[in-house]
């Protein structure tokens, strides 16, 4: 899994190294952190998984291209946002300085804006079609309030976990991080035709899967290094922040991580060959350890 995690990386990142080159319109020093922020590492899950969602519904990546870059751009600016003093004063990301740190913090706010911004100007160049227009609805519904804006402003008002229980810190997890793994999946299926039934399966696997990879987060920032992880480790602990691992410990982490994964599996086991890179994925991601 991890050699085909690479090739749609490097799909990717061609589609990325050409915005930046020939469409991206800003002045620097604002387009130097977008590159800056957009560049140099990451997994590449988020557009790996819009590549999948066409693949599972019989087309190919370059088909969802604009779709990727488009998830990818918010799931960068969101990055830049989250490191921010403000927020969690983060000073290590994909193995280099924050966005901040390099640029201050005003370039980075203007940076993430002009990313967000971006996004759904690649999006209204590219939606020709009603199934279009609906993925890309999907984009803004779950990156947004619904989705992972929501769920960060359930992470930054937790009350100090007063009255925070296991359903609340899942609910999170579900939007904050599951929100746009699901905008990225959906996306691409969507605007590639797949059906009513398709489309709640592959939400549902997302939103578990998701949970499960922010569970399997919570576990790297106690047990791995910023070598390993290529951002800073321990934060979550300093700054005392409700995790599954704090609230339950590493044990029931673990096990509640294995379920998650189990049940996004159960939500498109039936597809067969369609679904077996989506499995995979999944399966690899849970037992990453960076």
């Amino acid at each position: 899994m991890k050699e085909i995690i690479g090739v749609y990386a490097g799909i990717f990142n061609a589609t990325l190294d050409e915005y930046l080159m020939h469409r991206l319109d800003c002045p620097s020093p604002v387009k130097d952190a977008v590159a800056y922020a957009m560049t140099g590492g990451g997994k590449r899950l988020r557009p790996m998984l819009c590549y999948l969602g066409a693949e599972f519904a019989g087309k190919s990546c370059e088909e969802v291209s604009d779709f990727a870059l488009a998830v990818e751009l918010i799931h960068g600016y969101s990055l830049i946002h989250d490191d921010l003093p403000c927020m969690d004063n983060d000073t290590l990301r994909r193995g280099k300085p924050t966005t901040h740190v390099k640029f201050g913090e005003a370039v980075a706010l203007l940076a993430g804006d002009a990313m967000l911004n971006s996004a759904f100007e690649v999006l209204f160049e590219t939606v020709n079609s009603s199934k279009d227009v609906l993925a890309a609805s999907y984009i803004a519904k779950y990156a947004g309030t619904t989705g992972m804006i929501g769920g960060q402003c359930m992470d930054i008002t937790d009350n100090n976990g007063e009255g925070y229980d296991e359903t609340a810190l899942l609910s999170m997890y579900s939007k904050k991080t599951s929100g746009l793994l699901i905008a990225a999946l959906l996306s691409g299926a969507v605007s590639c035709g797949c059906n009513k039934e398709e489309e709640v399966d592959l939400i549902n696997f997302a939103d578990y899967l998701g949970v499960a990879y922010q569970i399997t987060d919570d576990i790297l920032d106690c047990t791995s290094t910023e070598e390993v992880l290529g951002k800073n480790v321990g934060s979550d602990e300093k700054s005392d922040k409700k995790t599954y691992v704090a609230m339950f410990g590493m044990d029931n982490a673990v096990k509640k991580a294995k379920d998650y994964t189990q049940r996004a599996v159960a939500c498109i086991a039936k597809y067969g060959e369609r679904a077996e890179k989506l499995i995979g994925l999944c399966h690899y991601l849970v037992g990453r350890n960076y």
